[in-house]
């Protein structure tokens, strides 16, 4: 469901405001998020757009979303819960840090 929401909460950022008008508010895209993520995926890109593109958008999402669930899922098989917990917590600060390592070591 988190990675649903961030992908959805992305998207919403990047699109024009008409096209934010016609999406869904906020309690609507949670509760879709909640019962069908993540099929709900087809859905928003296809409120928010209304053409071909989006649903073919939506469903390219759809494929990206089940890949890294499965993904994340042979990742816990093999490593386990804590593991995964330590990956998921620190890698976004290992992200955000390692390109200061970088530019400090060329320095």
């Amino acid at each position: 469901m988190g990675l649903t929401y961030t992908l959805v909460k992305c998207d919403r950022l990047r699109i024009p405001p008409a096209w934010k008008e016609r999406g869904w508010n906020e309690a609507t895209t949670g509760a879709a998020i909640f019962a069908f993520s993540p099929l709900c995926i087809v859905a928003h890109y296809w409120v928010t757009r209304r053409n071909l593109r989006g649903i073919l958008n939506g469903l390219l999402a759809l494929v990206f979303l089940l890949l890294v669930q499965a993904g994340l899922t042979l990742l816990y098989q093999e490593v386990g819960l804590l593991s995964l917990a330590l990956l998921v917590l620190f890698l976004p600060m290992v992200l955000t840090v390692l390109p200061w390592i970088v530019v400090l070591a060329l320095v």
